[in-house]
């Protein structure tokens, strides 16, 4: 059957690899202070225009202008900051250990190599902090970028990669679309593909990855719990709980979705927090896609046909938008309990005792983020080591997405993709290593081998027993018999 004619989306996402491989060679050619120097100014770009981004973001997403800057644009320049200032000494060769009694004159040094192409996959819940978690580190490596954006937040990738471009010339791309664009980026080959969204699709990124090659790292969804304790700040916890259900109207992987309260305190914890979210009403934006909204309404109305109460918030008027809700009593197997809403809605469930917290907070097939809320720092700590979670909050929630030396990590169907922080750059960049052997020697494990051989190896083995002066001795006696072996000399 003769290979079928690629689509305009197929030919576009090749076109795009194509032109950032290209400037990718020469950009990452560039020494590591001149790749500096022009990310500077391409931060400076972005924010001279600070205030038509936040815009833009609220415009697309609907999200309080408030919520634009403090989610969006304010991390702009901590980004670029942290990494334009530490990016260079980890980036930097780093000099390998090798033995110098067994393996003499010998250097060796592990340099970290820019990919080549990444291809950036995008959600549309935060489109210019997530992209630019990725975008920027990876640039600076030496990288270039394609970005394919959510369908439903077009506008705003494309003033990023304008401004990018602006500055750094044609190592930046978009490549806009819906899922087909991504499909077709995945074909394109790029050297590696950074995708964040739900647990879903990834797997499909992932299996299409595999299929040609190419390595991935997956941000996906999560079902974060909230730990709410005996001695807790009630007031200050019922505030930071609600921020964490509604932020962003839980359009938020790492959004409380549930929390787990101890019933020694559940009786004054639970008003404190149905009062906090309604307080919160007027400023939880509407979801961006009628899709997701639908979702969300059907997790309630499964939770109240089986049972569930709902403390405040509830179905939204036809056509209206959705107010925030608690439910209580909403059994394990609901999906209200079990699935990713990503909506302005949490469950409430009321444990005896940390132990029984825990197990609650344990009960999810994801793993993204988790908060212990408690005064009682060690009682705290101590709960939150057994949370099975990547990342684990005391007395606040989620906020650190912000903040670039913390990495962004979760398990289980969360994936296991790393944002932020140092670790970043393990997939952003390649390992090489260059070993220089300066001897003139035939090396002890060389042909041909014989008795000698095997009585250095021994001895060897031996030394990582024991160690100390006499297998140091002993080892150099093996080491001249090998070598007389070698030379023919017995």
């Amino acid at each position: 059957m003769p290979p079928q004619p690629l689509t305009d989306v197929q030919l576009a996402a090749q076109d795009a690899v194509n032109e950032v491989r290209a400037a990718a060679a020469k950009w990452a050619s560039l020494p590591i202070a001149s790749r500096v120097a022009k990310m500077r100014e391409a931060c400076q770009l972005i924010l001279a225009r600070a205030d038509e981004l936040a815009e833009l973001a609220t415009l697309e997403t609907h999200k309080p202008l408030a919520e634009s800057y403090s989610a969006e644009v304010l991390g702009v320049a901590d980004l670029f900051s942290y990494w334009c200032d530490r990016g260079p000494a980890l980036l930097a060769p780093r000099k390998g250990h090798v033995p110098s009694l067994e393996m003499p004159g010998k250097k060796a040094t592990i340099e970290r190599l820019p990919r080549g192409v990444i291809g950036v996959i995008s959600p549309w819940n935060f489109p210019v902090s997530l992209p630019m978690r990725t975008l920027v580190p990876a640039l600076l490596a030496g990288n270039g970028v394609v970005l394919k954006p959510s369908e439903c937040t077009p506008q705003t990738g494309a003033w990023l990669v304008e401004r990018l471009r602006s500055a750094l010339g044609p190592i930046v791309q978009m490549l806009p679309g819906a899922g087909e664009a991504g499909a077709a980026l995945i074909e394109a080959k790029p050297d590696m593909i950074v995708f964040t969204g739900s647990t879903r699709t990834g797997r499909r990124v992932a299996v299409a990855c595999a299929e040609r090659g190419i390595p991935c790292e997956l941000e996906l969804g999560g079902k974060d719990c909230a730990v709410v304790l005996e001695g807790a700040d009630l007031e200050r916890t019922a505030a930071g709980v609600a921020w964490g259900i509604l932020m962003n109207a839980g359009q938020n992987c790492s959004g409380i979705e549930r929390v787990a309260v101890q019933a020694t305190i559940a009786p004054a914890f639970l008003p404190s927090l149905v009062a906090a979210m309604e307080r919160a009403a007027p400023d939880v934006c509407e979801l961006v896609t009628p899709m997701q909204k639908e979702l969300v309404i059907g997790h309630i109305r499964d939770a109240l046909a089986r049972g569930a109460k709902l403390e405040t918030g509830g179905l939204p008027d036809s056509g209206g938008p959705l107010r925030p809700t608690l439910l209580t009593g909403v059994p394990r197997d609901a999906p209200a309990w079990a699935d990713e809403s990503f909506g302005p809605t949490a469950v409430l469930e009321i444990c005896e005792t940390d132990e029984d917290c825990i197990t609650a907070a344990n009960d999810t097939r994801y793993g993204l983020g988790a908060s212990v809320w408690c005064r009682d720092l060690n009682r705290a700590r101590s709960v939150a080591d057994r949370l099975r979670s990547g990342m684990v909050w005391i007395n606040n929630h989620s906020f650190t997405g912000a903040l670039p030396d913390l990495p962004w990590v979760g398990v289980g169907e969360s994936g296991t993709g790393v944002t932020n922080s140092p670790e970043a750059l393990m997939h952003l960049t390649r390992p090489r290593l260059v070993v220089v052997d300066s001897t003139s020697a035939i090396e002890p494990w060389w042909y041909p081998y014989g008795t000698a051989m095997i009585d250095l190896m021994r001895t060897l083995v031996a030394r990582q027993q024991s160690g100390g002066l006499g297998a140091l001795l002993g080892t150099l006696s093996a080491l001249k018999k090998r070598n007389r072996e070698l030379a023919g000399k017995g």
